[in-house]
């Protein structure tokens, strides 16, 4: 074997090591579909990176979510520490975000969103491909390392008026052979984006039922932007 041929040979065995070999989109909505049954509650760490277009420039934030499924309504917890500390608590129609250094709470009325808002928060988190199907059309990402791991993408196309108001399109990457996706991208009409990876998901997790709860402090200053 001539020099040449060696090289050429160890040059494809290398890339043969470091390209991500995509699973089928239908591996992967199978997998979601028979986690969506189990699906009660979810734990996790974020960081989140927010894309202004217009300003080019991002801005980063780490937290940690919590999410719980009810009966007709979802509850979220998210709690960010930089650049500035608040906790962003959602419960059916009404979102709350909540700034402890000011000890202010902002209290919105979100029951136009509704629909939309459960869609987004729970996306990827006990969401079977049926209900993906009825607000999206569905098509195949490709795939991708995300820090080191392989995963799958689908990219999310919004069907209703309502949503596509708000986002244009959706990527969610999923970690091979899990069912939660390691990353989320929200892309707006505006150009911006804001994406989520999520590290350290626990799905069901035993947790007391104050860990989906807001704690206010006595004193805080209750404020209504949209009256």
């Amino acid at each position: 074997m001539t020099f040449s041929s060696l090289t050429r040979s160890a040059v494809l065995s290398l890339l043969a090591g470091t390209l991500v070999q995509a699973e089928s989109m239908a591996d992967v909505l199978a997998r979601m579909d028979r986690a969506a049954g189990e699906f009660r509650s979810l734990s996790a760490t974020m960081k989140r990176i927010h894309y202004t277009a217009v300003l080019n420039e991002t801005e980063e934030t780490d937290g940690t979510v919590r999410l719980k499924r009810l009966k007709g309504s979802t509850i979220g917890v998210l709690e960010f520490r930089q650049p500035e500390t608040r906790t962003i608590f959602i419960n059916g129609k009404t979102v709350q975000v909540f700034y402890p250094k000011a000890n202010t709470v902002e209290i919105y009325d979100a029951s136009k969103y509704t629909s939309s808002m459960e869609q987004i928060i729970l996306l990827g988190f006990g969401t079977s491909s049926t209900e993906l199907k009825k607000s999206y059309d569905i098509k195949d990402g490709g795939s991708q390392k995300i820090n080191g791991t392989a995963t799958t993408g689908l990219d999310l196309l919004p069907k209703s008026s309502e949503l596509k108001t708000l986002i244009t399109k959706i990527e969610m990457w999923i970690a091979e052979g899990q069912s939660t996706p390691l990353r989320v991208k929200f892309s707006e009409p505006s150009k911006n984006y804001e994406q989520v990876d999520y590290s350290d998901n626990q799905t069901n997790p035993a947790l007391p039922d104050s860990a989906f709860e807001l704690k206010l402090p006595v004193g805080v200053k209750k404020i209504f932007p949209q009256k």
